[in-house]
């Protein structure tokens, strides 16, 4: 099968969220399972930085030492131009025309995935306002489609998927979408997200033969915004389980920082107003004045919210050390400080974090498919989620974790209690989640679901 991914942000763009991460996994799993994958992305990593710049030195935190990464060539069909102007033999270099891949695109292949990044138009409106400007898109699309037997557009409100809709509906092939929990107008840009409804949204979800949701939450707001039920297909993300083959050493992310043994809340993920971090320093806060000695560590890229969290910190009288810069500083700092900002992890950094730390906390205002309560279970560390993350219905289904009320401090307060007192209890609902994760989440089982959507829309 020829299938198209079509996603504004790709590997290694991390700093994006889940999201780029999981689709990666996904293409990476169709390719094992020998279908033809192509992606058209953005070259967009971060906000400070493009892929074409920094790709390469990127490369080891995903795969290791054996991830293949190429480029420029691949088997993407070559760009269309408009009278294209014949090459001269043997041209000066300061007078060649750049070609037209080096003005809007350039290709690479990642793990078999062949990949497009297209040159955005302003790196700071794609990582701010989440505006991806692309072009080159639409001719480029076309001439791909040729060769393509379906789509999956991730993600709902941009313009590559209007550009995608538009063309997929003139050459008869089908695509599907997975809005990855963001389907409703909610958490900023609400005035934005109604105005692309209303001129472009409806019709691409309309045109979709599917619409993913990864939970049953997410299919209950499908249908709120007025889809047919039996148009949803509920695929859940997977779980790389082979990062967890083996894990660093337990007390090796302490040992680094110089931490003692008190224990240690992570908090790991964007940080944003969304993830409701600032719920978590109140309920840290709290169990700081009843005495109880722990630390909080915040992990994750700044999403905006950062200066409010840091804010929020200091006017409970607790101190903050900031390490997201990536310099450490003195461990006698760090270890005399009761907030720790890491800046964003990955890698082994990222599991000897999960590793050292005594609970993993979600306290989100919204979430649709977290992958981090299940990363986090899988390194022997258990898990206290809000009732608003859409994974939570699961993990309480499997008895595999602690569940507190959204925008309860006092109650986010009470199930971290609960782990810190009761290790038994908060051992066993690992070893349930670890269950839970190697009988419905791997990969393997997830690309399956996944490849089934896609043959009934052919059929």
């Amino acid at each position: 099968m020829n299938i198209l991914q079509i996603i504004p942000y790709f590997y290694p763009a991390w700093a994006y969220g889940g999201t780029p991460r999981v689709v990666f996994d996904l293409c990476r799993e169709l390719v094992k399972q020998g279908h033809d994958v192509s992606v058209y992305t953005t070259d967009s990593l971060d906000k400070n930085a493009r892929i074409n710049r920094a790709v390469s030195n990127q490369q080891s935190a995903i795969s290791g030492p054996h991830s293949a990464f190429r480029t420029p060539h691949s088997a993407i069909g070559k760009p269309e131009t408009r009278n294209p102007k014949p090459e001269t033999r043997n041209p000066k270099p300061e007078t060649r025309n750049p070609k037209p891949e080096t003005r809007f695109y350039f290709d690479a292949e990642v793990e078999g995935i062949k990949v497009r990044y297209f040159k955005n138009v302003s790196n700071r409106l794609a990582f701010t306002q989440k505006l991806f400007l692309t072009p080159g898109f639409f001719p480029s699309l076309r001439d791909v489609l040729k060769n393509t037997d379906i789509v999956h557009l991730q993600e709902y409100r941009t313009l590559q998927n209007v550009s995608a809709r538009k063309l997929c509906k003139q050459r008869g092939i089908p695509y599907v979408l997975s809005a990855h929990g963001a389907i409703l107008r909610i958490m900023g840009r609400e005035g934005r997200k109604g105005l692309f409804d209303r001129l472009w949204g409806w019709n691409i979800l309309k045109d979709a033969r599917k619409l993913i949701a990864l939970t049953d939450q997410e299919r209950r707001q499908y249908e709120q915004f007025g889809i047919d039920g039996e148009k949803i297909e509920v695929v859940p993300n997977g779980i790389d389980l082979s990062q967890f083959a083996s894990l660093p050493e337990k007390g090796s992310f302490r040992a680094k920082y110089g931490l003692d043994t008190c224990p240690i809340i992570l908090f790991l993920g964007r940080i944003h107003r969304i993830k409701g971090i600032d719920i978590l320093i109140d309920a840290f806060a709290e169990l700081r004045r009843e005495g109880i000695e722990c630390k909080l560590i915040i992990a994750g890229p700044d999403d905006g919210f950062k200066r409010e969290c840091g804010m929020r910190i200091v006017e409970c009288g607790m101190k903050l050390v900031d390490l997201s810069e990536k310099v450490e500083g003195k461990k006698g700092e760090v270890r005399e400080a009761d907030v720790m900002f890491t800046g964003m992890v990955s890698g082994d950094e990222k599991l000897s974090l999960f590793v050292d730390a005594d609970v993993t906390v979600l306290p989100s205002r919204f979430e649709n498919f977290p992958s981090v309560p299940f990363e986090s279970m899988m390194c022997g560390t258990p898990v206290v989620v809000s009732t608003a993350c859409g994974v939570a219905e699961m993990i309480e289904a499997g008895g595999a974790g602690y569940l507190s009320e959204v925008e309860d401090p006092a109650d986010l307060k009470e199930k971290i209690w609960q782990v810190f007192k009761n290790h038994e209890e908060a051992r066993i609902s690992v070893e349930r989640g670890r269950v839970l994760v190697k009988e419905n989440l791997t990969w393997s089982i997830v690309v399956q679901m996944m490849l089934q959507v896609y043959s009934r829309c052919l059929n």
